[in-house]
């Protein structure tokens, strides 16, 4: 009992201890870049499904119980690591984060300051997860900034010539965050990119498409990006409930995400030597969520197992309509059985923003301000 109490009470302390870090870290930042442009999946959706015909949609309680105003469309219980960082890079912290991009509002106003384009399910590929209802692809998104930049972006009067929008574009921030849902898909039975590509091929593949669309997005005008590793899907609940391991993740399907972040590493550095003047940062997520799952009480959490709602059973994983979630959310790792928490979101994206390790070759805060 005198130990769970220890565990406990060394958790609550290294949270507060974190909390205090973050709020003097993002106290008093200018804005760090023109704008931030975010391309995903549910990670970073801040709310677009919910204005696509899918089922796949979380816009009701008990999701966004710890956000201003309630459900929004994201797949957790408050902010993702892009509102963290949206609300970090503006001098008005206490400013809303940006509606999703398919808001109908998103536009109505004159926005300079970046769009989300994430969604859920969506992959790098263009048919992942189609089969559940629409999502946007990763190609679908780039498209979608390339209206923004050649139609929105110029109507808004803000920029005198296109070298100046140019200009803009060049110091903003562009975050790429996919690839879990086209591995989830690899792994189903009898799928289809499974038959045509072994491990090894479709680790190959997955990058070099994933390569493709950020040369497009390099081809607008983006300059700077932060693109993440995939997180280690063999740790999430949903899957360790499937494939019960005897270890606390199912390492065979980490092995394989391991091929595909490995090659990642790879493809930006040729993305960079081809290129004029991009800067690559790579945010190692997967080691870095692996280490927290696997001793949690080290990093200030209590739980890296249980997700802090109770599921539907239809095997999608999200959270049952309108149940009440546990108490200690900042102490849980897992929000529902697919995502993390705001907590875990927070850690990382602070992590990322102005620290150490987590974003390669340097933070958030150093790639706003190369020239």
């Amino acid at each position: 009992m005198a130990m769970n109490t220890m565990s406990s009470l060394f958790a609550s302390l290294s949270f507060s201890f974190f909390f205090l870090l973050v709020q003097s870290q993002a106290r008093g930042l200018g804005r760090v870049a023109p704008a931030l442009y975010v391309f995903g999946d549910s990670v970073m959706d801040p709310g677009n499904n919910v204005f696509l015909n899918t089922r796949v949609k979380v816009n009701f309680t008990p999701y966004g119980i710890d956000f201003p105003g309630g459900p929004t469309g994201r797949f957790t219980n408050g902010y993702t690591i892009a509102d963290f960082w949206y609300k970090w890079s503006n001098k008005r912290s206490h400013k809303p984060v940006p509606l999703p991009y398919l808001h109908p509002l998103s536009k109505e106003k004159s926005n300079t300051k970046g769009f989300n384009y994430a969604s859920g399910t969506a992959g790098i590929l263009p048919n992942t997860s189609c089969n559940i209802g629409e999502n946007l692809p990763l190609g679908q998104q780039v498209k979608l900034f390339k209206e923004t930049v050649e139609q929105y972006l110029p109507s808004l009067g803000a920029y005198n010539n296109r070298a100046e929008l140019s200009n803009a574009l060049s110091k903003s921030i562009f975050v790429v965050c996919m690839g879990s849902n086209d591995y989830i898909n690899y792994l189903e039975p009898g799928s289809n990119t499974s038959k045509l590509y072994n491990a090894e091929q479709f680790g190959e593949f997955l990058v070099n498409e994933l390569g493709n669309h950020l040369q497009e997005l390099y081809n607008l005008g983006a300059r700077k990006f932060v693109v993440f590793e995939i997180a280690p899907l063999g740790c999430l609940p949903d899957v360790i409930d499937k494939t019960k391991p005897s270890t606390i993740c199912d390492e065979q399907i980490n092995g394989l995400v391991s091929i595909f972040n490995t090659k990642l590493g790879v493809k930006l550095n040729e993305l960079k030597s081809i290129l004029n003047g991009p800067t690559f940062v790579t945010a190692k997520s997967y080691r870095f969520i692996h280490n927290i799952i696997h001793a949690p009480l080290h990093h200030g959490f209590s739980d890296s197992r249980q997700p802090c709602c109770a599921s539907e059973i239809d095997g999608s994983g999200d959270c049952k309509p309108g149940t009440v979630p546990c108490q200690g959310r900042d102490s849980h790792v897992f929000w529902d059985r697919v995502h993390p928490t705001e907590a875990l979101y927070k850690r990382i994206a602070s992590e990322c923003f102005n620290g150490k390790g987590l974003c390669s070759p340097m933070n958030i805060i150093q790639l706003a301000g190369k020239l």
